[in-house]
């Protein structure tokens, strides 16, 4: 039985977890799968592939959130929502080393296109919005302003009670922007 590519992104987010995104090596997710790392080039050219494939499949685990922001019917619980989002993705974050560092760099505007766990949960985000009566160009604004705030200050290593009062505050001139 062949290699997945699957597999693979969770071979390589267990190796950041492990030794974070500086110590991610085609060999190390080898040894994950059980493969020798000449296997792993049927499916990445480089390193360079590897970090894309883990950038855009990085957020399986949190399917739930998709879910729910489906399900969302106010700007109240969007907001909530997105703080109980910012304070799992910091969690998660520090559990993989320089990943949120990885997905900073990755941030462009167009990544809600195409496949991967990444652009499914950012179009339900916007999507959400819409719903909610935001027209769609403010949407993907407020979600790349929200995005990267939370990536900024997972990046500066915040300590836990002033990422979560930030957050609040933010959030807080969100609702104000998205309810007036």
């Amino acid at each position: 039985m062949g290699i997945t590519v699957a597999a693979i992104a969770d071979a390589a987010l267990s190796v950041i977890r492990a030794v974070g995104v500086d110590g991610l090596t085609m060999r190390g997710v080898a040894e994950r799968l059980g493969v020798r790392a000449p296997s792993l080039y049927h499916h990445m050219r480089n390193k360079a592939d590897l970090l894309d494939l883990v950038a855009r499949n990085a957020f399986d685990e949190f399917a739930a959130d998709e879910a729910a922001y489906g399900e969302l019917r106010s700007i109240d619980e969007w907001i909530e929502l997105t703080r109980t989002g910012s304070l799992e993705f910091r969690a998660f974050y520090a559990a993989h080393p320089g990943l949120a560092g990885l997905m900073q760099a990755k941030a462009t505007p167009d990544r809600d296109q195409g496949d991967g766990s990444r652009a499914a949960l950012i179009r339900v985000q916007i999507e959400s919005l819409t719903r909610l009566g935001v027209p769609e160009p403010r949407a993907r604004h407020l979600f790349e302003v929200s995005a990267r705030w939370s990536l900024a200050a997972v990046v500066a290593n915040l300590p836990d009670d002033l990422f979560a009062d930030g957050l609040d505050v933010f959030l807080a001139g969100l609702k104000a922007q998205l309810t007036t």
